[in-house]
């Protein structure tokens, strides 16, 4: 009688497990849990379209996908959306896909997303505008700017007066693609102390680069920016200064906020870093091969931080000797992070290593290194954010935990907080639950910052 009783119930309970776990799902979500969350609905989401709430569940995939910047997987599901989707969910995921493919480079599919977004599946009048303003963008991901110029004539045409946001866009990337002339048609809409308008004025000929490193620098002093950072690395192509241009890119890779992004600056820093290291090592008449005269000259008499870096990581990848190269690896790194290049450290070193493992055994010697004692919490920390980047929250919170506790004082300080917060946060996404409220009972007693207290109140709600 029992299993006649359960096999009867077992069907109901099923469908209300089926409504419970999409409303817990939502639950992460609202939590902050996004990857959390996108695993329960790999979990979880009903393999057939046309089973009851798969179209929330398919809404609340593309939604996260795209918070999470996971480009191909977006571009996958807006590939396979069912032609009958409702009208809400074909434009999260076909405008979120179109996104994707963009970032990926691939225009011609974006274009095929935002086709069915303005013809088959007509959009209100806010998404229509932001289906015309990405097909503009598929064609500059195509690398055809005379192309997008046209579009841009155009939706200004029909949106008068174009307002600053879309003008700065368009301005800023015809620069990008090297198409000044045409930028100017919105030079009088730009902001006048933006890096834009100064960005635009340098191409054309209306003020000098070395005008315009002043201004970048006496912006960048305020606020880190990196489309100011971007203006100075043309100001430093167009005056052949190869040391800004390595101090461009480090910074550049330091605010990157994702992982292609991220990538791309990382190789090209290996490649800027080696041109510079040759160009300031033919200036002061450093010999090849000479790792001793190279390091010397590194350590006290190069023009600049980044141009000594330049020379530490030509050893690294040059040098004669495993003391030379793991020394100035040691030297790069305290260099970055004395310049307050904390994420750019952490990606640098990840950068020259094929594996996590080669990475975890160079940070311990780094570590282990008496020169960076000084800096070891700094370094752990910069540790911390590297690994919570490769989603191993685990090894996060190792590391921005001990960067918490070394060299604690008897009142915190900010970076003490800021480790304990980062902490936390890895260990409860780790599943550390135990682990993670404690950290967060201790920044409630500690943190005197009400923005921060109304975060940790956030992340405690899953407790």
């Amino acid at each position: 009688m029992r299993a006649i009783f359960l096999s009867l119930l077992l069907p109901s309970l099923a469908a209300v497990a089926s409504s419970d776990a999409l409303n817990i799902t939502q639950r992460y979500v609202d939590a902050g849990a996004s990857e959390l969350a996108l695993t329960r609905i790999e979990q979880l989401q009903p393999a057939a379209p046309s089973a009851p709430e798969w179209d929330d569940w398919e809404q609340m995939r593309c939604t996260l996908l795209t918070k999470l910047d996971h480009h191909q997987a977006l571009v996958q599901r807006a590939e396979q959306l069912p032609a009958g989707a409702p009208q809400s969910l074909a434009r999260i995921c076909l405008l979120g896909g179109a996104r994707a493919a963009i970032a990926l480079k691939q225009g011609e599919q974006a274009r095929e997303f935002l086709a069915q977004v303005i013809w088959k599946q007509p959009p209100d009048a806010d998404d229509f505008r932001a289906a015309r303003l990405l097909v503009i963008d598929s064609y500059l991901a195509d690398g055809k700017p005379a192309d997008a110029y046209l579009l841009m004539l155009r939706y200004q045409q029909d949106y008068l007066p174009l307002d600053r946001a879309t003008a700065t866009h368009f301005a800023a990337a015809l620069l990008e693609a090297g198409n000044a002339q045409d930028a100017v048609n919105w030079l009088p809409q730009l902001d006048d102390s933006g890096p834009i308008k100064a960005w635009l004025r340098m191409n054309t000929n209306l003020t000098t680069p070395a005008a315009v490193v002043v201004q970048a620098r006496a912006s960048l002093a305020k606020k880190p920016n990196a489309m100011w950072w971007k203006v100075l690395q043309t100001a430093a192509l167009v005056q052949n200064d190869r040391v800004l241009q390595t101090e461009a890119l480090e910074n550049l890779l330091e605010l990157a906020d994702d992982r292609n992004t991220t990538d791309t600056l990382i190789a090209e820093l290996r490649q800027d870093y080696e041109a510079t290291a040759q160009d300031v090592a033919n200036r002061a008449q450093l010999l090849i091969g000479d790792d001793d005269a190279w390091m010397n000259y590194a350590n006290g008499s190069a023009p600049a931080p980044s141009a000594a870096r330049a020379l530490y990581a030509y050893l690294v990848k040059y040098g004669k000797s495993a003391t030379t190269r793991d020394t100035a690896q040691a030297w790069q790194v305290l260099s970055l992070v004395n310049s307050r290049l904390t994420l750019a450290a952490a990606r640098v070193l990840d950068g020259v290593h094929e594996s996590s493992a080669q990475t975890d055994a160079q940070a311990h010697l780094l570590l282990d290194d008496s020169t960076l004692s000084a800096q070891r919490r700094e370094i752990l920390f910069a540790l911390g954010l590297l690994t919570e980047c490769a989603q191993d929250y685990r090894h996060a919170a190792d590391y921005f935990l001990e960067a918490a506790l070394t060299d604690a004082a008897k009142v915190p300080d900010a970076f003490t907080i800021e480790a304990r917060l980062h902490a936390a946060t890895s260990m409860a996404r780790a599943g550390l639950q135990d682990d993670a409220h404690a950290q967060f009972e201790w920044l409630r007693k500690n943190d005197k910052d009400q923005q921060q207290l109304e975060a940790v109140e956030h992340e405690l709600q899953p407790f």
